[in-house]
């Protein structure tokens, strides 16, 4: 599952060394390679935001696909897709819609669907019987 397809072209790099404290609205394609003490929110729904291995999120998050190898320390709301990779950290709620994870990734916390109707889970047993 490891993105080796190049993404699209990056308009935001916070580099290693960086730490900002505060809120931050991003649009286009940003990828944390530092840290952010406050909360992350894309403007659109095309919004990518790459966490790499040293980015660091401590706040919620909200954008349209993450792609996330570091941590976070706060809820997650993702309304596309949906990237955890095998260093991600995550303590906090996922709320998703499309989803996938590597071996060796954590999530402390609930993973809840946002996507509409969830699909049934039929008793296979119970049809066979034709109960």
């Amino acid at each position: 599952m490891a993105s080796n397809q190049p993404h699209q072209d990056i308009d935001t790099i916070i580099g290693p060394n960086t730490t900002i404290k505060g809120d931050l609205t991003f649009s286009g394609n940003m990828h944390l390679l530092g840290s952010v003490e406050g909360s992350i929110v894309s403007t659109t729904e095309n919004d990518t935001l790459i966490i790499s291995d040293s980015g660091r999120i401590n706040g919620s998050l909200k954008t349209g696909n993450l792609n996330i190898n570091g941590t976070v320390e706060g809820d997650i709301t993702v309304t596309g897709k949906m990237e955890v990779n095998s260093k991600a950290r995550i303590n906090g709620n996922i709320f998703y819609v499309n989803i996938e994870m590597e071996t060796g990734s954590q999530v402390n916390g609930k993973l809840i669907y946002q996507g509409g109707d969830v699909t049934p889970i039929s008793n296979k047993k119970a049809e066979k019987d034709g109960k």
